[in-house]
């Protein structure tokens, strides 16, 4: 037998290692998108926002507890690490709202306007240049919304607004955090957001405040907490371990994932004009994630 025969191809590998984090990440946000609806019918969203950000900081432990003494997190412009956390907030209470209110896989196709968002607010943000190519997915991705939504045909209601400032406030996060992350590092960005939301949440739920009694209910806000971050530490690790490429279009198994959860947990039909419009968001976020990793490729090369 020949040396090596038998050796895994590594960039085969390392895409399969990243496309299985992917469907664990989608499973988690699949998870958080039914823990947040079943939550909402016995308590306001404000409430569940803050349990979910506060039970989150359970999993921070862990990154805390392995921190380099001596580095510690540090957080060089403690200002932006505010505005990150009080974003947050805001994109959680709305994206909440929206999942409570909505149908779950019509919320859900919403959420996906962010990263058509982010590469919008991108040249003012953080300087970057998009070319016509991307600003060409932008405008696609706006008109699969308008597919959607059917301005006109049906009424945009308070739901639709929140989701559309939820995609809004995570995009514009995004943003801040990419910048953060070059000054002080991902886990320092991870610590702030974790602790801010929780704080950032706190004021609007003390307008609701019912702390709740039945332990079902308390299992239900733990498992929400839990999917988050294993949707968050997913995401992390397949974009680490495989190429864009392969792995971004996996993400979008979370359409279909939620649609199904929605029709067997809440009964909810989903019309062909949700389905024809997510597609349309889901191919030009798609093409936006494939461009910028071609350009990273190309050695920062600008897209035309």
């Amino acid at each position: 037998m020949l040396p090596g025969l038998h050796a895994p191809a590594p960039p085969l590998s390392a895409n399969l290692r990243g496309g299985l984090w992917m469907l664990v990440s989608v499973a988690g946000a699949t998870g958080m998108t039914v823990f947040v609806r079943i939550a909402s019918t016995e308590m306001t969203t404000p409430m569940v926002a803050f349990l979910r950000s506060a039970l989150g900081l359970l999993f921070l432990a862990p990154l805390l507890l392995r921190a380099s003494p001596t580095a510690g997190l540090a957080m060089r412009r403690p200002w932006l690490h505010g505005l990150r956390g009080a974003l947050i907030a805001v994109a959680l209470n709305c994206g909440f709202y929206a999942v409570a209110v909505l149908p779950v896989a019509t919320a859900t196709i919403l959420f996906f306007l962010a990263p058509i968002f982010a590469t919008a607010l991108a040249p003012v943000m953080v300087g970057e240049t998009v070319g016509v190519r991307r600003w060409s997915a932008i405008g696609v991705g706006f008109l699969g919304a308008l597919v959607v939504l059917r301005p006109g045909a049906q009424p945009i209601d308070a739901g639709v607004v929140a989701a559309g400032v939820s995609s809004l406030c995570f995009a514009t996060a995004l943003l801040i955090g990419k910048t953060m992350s070059a000054e002080d590092g991902s886990d320092a960005v991870f610590a702030s957001s974790t602790v801010l939301a929780a704080v950032f949440t706190l004021p609007p739920a003390l307008l609701f405040w019912r702390l709740p009694t039945e332990v079902w209910l308390w299992g239900a806000l733990m498992a929400l907490a839990a999917a988050s971050a294993l949707r968050g530490y997913a995401d992390i690790r397949a974009m680490a371990a495989g190429e864009a490429s392969f792995v971004a279009p996996i993400s979008y198994l979370r359409l279909p994932a939620v649609g199904l959860a929605g029709w067997l947990l809440f009964d909810e039909a989903v019309d062909a004009w949700t389905w024809g419009g997510g597609a349309v968001i889901a191919a030009a976020t798609l093409y936006i994630v494939l461009r910028e990793a071609r350009l990273k490729r190309s050695r920062g090369g600008v897209a035309p």
